[in-house]
């Protein structure tokens, strides 16, 4: 279960993983709501996580931790 920092940078949502060093575009988010977040999470590199859905929106930047995702 790896910590994902997310920001927001060039007009998208970006993740980081510093285990790996490494930076991606979030592709799709599941849930991307001001009511809902989270959810399947896939990056550009074709990585795919899975957040537990949050209440709202957090203030990014953010450093989750999420699980991978069953294909």
């Amino acid at each position: 279960m790896p910590n994902i920092m997310f920001r927001e940078h060039d007009g998208g949502l970006w993740g980081y993983i510093a285990k790996r060093d490494l930076e991606a575009r979030v592709q799709v988010i599941e849930f991307d709501g001001d009511d809902q977040w989270g959810g399947r999470i896939e990056l550009e590199d074709g990585q795919a996580f899975y957040l537990d859905p949050l209440d709202k929106k957090p203030s990014l930047p953010a450093t989750l931790r999420l699980r991978k995702a069953d294909e």
